[in-house]
């Protein structure tokens, strides 16, 4: 007896069709799931890129920004608000004599790599009565009216008449100076006033070397090299300006001397477009208001 024979049955051509067209949808949806999270991903990477380049221009100008005194500490100001000059405080110590041309000063001890790189500018001492400082600017600062050790260093040291009394004094190794300024204080200087030295320094958004066709971030030093610090950033960073008493701030710089404040407006834009958009940079905003903490009296 022989056993009947089973026919083999395979796939149609419209099954075989219609299991490519389902793997098809599939894998469509598939790759434009992961094609979209490849742009969420790669937007965000930008986007944290753009914050960091804020973020850290905001951390490298507040420790100038804070020092300045807000009465003769901006210098000057671009109208256009892209550029703004202050004079930095960068060591500190007392008045202990001054004549017609010649000031005496004791100087605390000091980091020896920021006076290496500060740029003397001038001086200014402080009134222990109107609590105003006066900023004094020597004729040629940055040469031959440089702080040099002083000829008497008994004027701060000595005890006699016109001799302020002060000691020098050593922390972790580093000794404080005595120093004679080649420019008179003010009329009305107290000996054992407070006094700091100066550097005149630019902060500035301008044409980007590293970038081209986005602003830099620059910082100049007066006497020394410019240094762009961080980049790129959009056509909208700028300063605004705060005056005594204003609870906002101001797009036209005020007088100079009235200037209490500086508002940051730090609009950083990452260095790649995002992908599948040959336009589009991401942008992080970061506005910051900084008051300077070196305050007149009132």
């Amino acid at each position: 007896m022989t056993t009947p024979r089973h026919s083999r049955r395979g796939f149609t051509l419209i099954e075989i069709a219609i299991a490519l067209i389902i793997v098809g949808i599939i894998g469509a949806a598939f790759t434009k799931l992961l094609a979209s999270q490849s742009r969420f991903f790669d937007q965000q990477t930008n986007i944290r890129k753009a914050r960091s380049v804020a973020r850290n221009s905001m951390n490298v100008m507040l420790s100038d920004l804070r020092m300045v005194q807000d009465l003769g500490g901006i210098d000057s100001a671009a109208s256009d608000g892209k550029l703004v000059r202050i004079k930095v405080p960068y060591r500190f110590g007392l008045v202990c004599a001054t004549n017609g041309t010649m000031t005496t000063v004791s100087m605390l001890p000091s980091d020896s790599s920021v006076v290496a790189m500060a740029k003397y500018g001038g001086f200014a001492w402080r009134d222990t009565l109107t609590g105003l400082y006066t900023i004094v600017t020597p004729a040629a600062p940055l040469t031959s009216d440089a702080p040099v050790a002083s000829a008497v260093p008994s004027r701060c040291t000595g005890t006699g008449i016109g001799q302020a009394n002060l000691r020098t004094f050593s922390v972790n190794g580093r000794t404080g100076d005595i120093l004679d300024l080649n420019a008179p204080a003010a009329t009305g200087a107290q000996s054992v006033s407070p006094v700091f030295f100066w550097q005149r320094v630019s902060y500035s958004f301008k044409a980007s070397n590293a970038y081209s066709g986005y602003l830099g971030l620059y910082r100049d030093v007066e006497g020394a090299t410019s240094e762009e610090l961080l980049a790129p950033f959009d056509t909208s960073a700028r300063f605004r300006f705060y005056t005594s008493g204003a609870d906002t701030s101001i797009v036209v710089p005020p007088a100079v001397s009235t200037i209490v404040g500086l508002d940051l407006v730090l609009n950083a834009i990452s260095s790649r477009v995002v992908s599948n958009n040959i336009n589009s940079h991401s942008m992080s905003t970061v506005r910051t208001s900084v008051f300077f903490k070196n305050v007149r009296s009132f």
